[in-house]
């Protein structure tokens, strides 16, 4: 396929570009942002029927829209807090099983070595199965203390603050740098790597200026956007356009989709290998 203009051709051709340049790809970097939470079926950062739903007693008595205000010091410390918190973890986390979304990812990285970039503090893609070694949670995890000591189911009703939480000054960290040498690492042993962006908004302040780093040092990468509605493309340098396809389309749909293309090109290389073999 000519990757001149790659905005202009039809949904299908470009999953199926999508799908050869992960066939062809050394490793997957995957970057995932409050759009996938949303896939999964709850929303951190925006309103939603499923926060009305389970936590309108907090929304009347706090005045909170979104769950990370719950998280930023808009309920009180100490129970109130604590009663807070439990909720949310065992909805978001504990008691949730895999996403369908999710498992679609785990198809189409089933085959590559994988990176996870998320600004998703809810530690979704570790829980999932993902080596906690190859998932950078950019800004902390609600499930780990500032001491980067994870919160066990049981131990949920001990944290009172948001103080006690991995999230509070994270970014200062030693941890957070030790996470930013295995990107760079891993960067360096897989050169020839797709980017697969899902659910991430124009102004996320950390994933996009790191996917521009990447694709501006990193000629070699191919770069997939996946999002209900395409960011623009003058986010990125125009002489990238070659590189970058963007999907449109509920997450949980376009992935599933774009998993069953992988497959069939993986199922056909292994077809073909036999017969050569033969």
């Amino acid at each position: 396929m000519n990757t001149e203009d790659l905005r202009n051709v039809d949904s299908a051709a470009l999953m199926q570009q999508a799908a050869d340049w992960i066939e062809q790809a050394d490793e997957i970097i995957v970057c995932a942002a409050n759009g996938f939470s949303i896939s999964e079926g709850f929303a951190i950062l925006q309103p939603s029927q499923w926060f009305e739903n389970n936590f309108s007693d907090f929304i009347r008595k706090y005045d909170i829209q979104i769950p990370l205000q719950g998280l930023q010091g808009y309920i009180h410390d100490g129970k109130p807090f604590s009663e807070f918190y439990e909720r949310l973890l065992r909805q978001i986390h504990y008691d949730k099983p895999v996403s369908e979304a999710m498992k679609s990812l785990q198809e189409i990285t089933s085959n590559k070595a994988a990176f996870i970039l998320t600004t998703n503090s809810e530690d979704r893609f570790v829980q999932a199965g993902y080596p906690e070694k190859d998932v950078f949670y950019l800004e902390g995890r609600m499930n780990y203390r500032k001491d980067h000591s994870r919160i066990e189911r049981n131990e949920l009703s001990s944290i009172t603050s948001p103080a006690d939480l991995e999230m509070n000054g994270y970014t200062n960290s030693t941890h957070f740098q030790n996470k930013i040498n295995d990107l760079n690492a891993f960067l360096q042993a897989h050169p020839r790597a797709v980017i697969l962006e899902l659910g991430v908004s124009a102004n996320n302040g950390w994933i996009r200026p790191l996917v521009r780093q990447i694709l501006e040092y990193s000629p070699q990468i191919h770069f997939i956007e996946m999002n209900l509605k395409a960011n623009p493309m003058s986010l990125y340098p125009a002489k990238d356009a070659g590189r970058i396809i963007q999907i449109e389309g509920p997450l949980t749909e376009k992935l599933s989709q774009l998993a069953k293309e992988v497959h069939n090109k993986l199922d056909f290389k292994l077809i073909k290998s036999s017969f050569l073999m033969k």
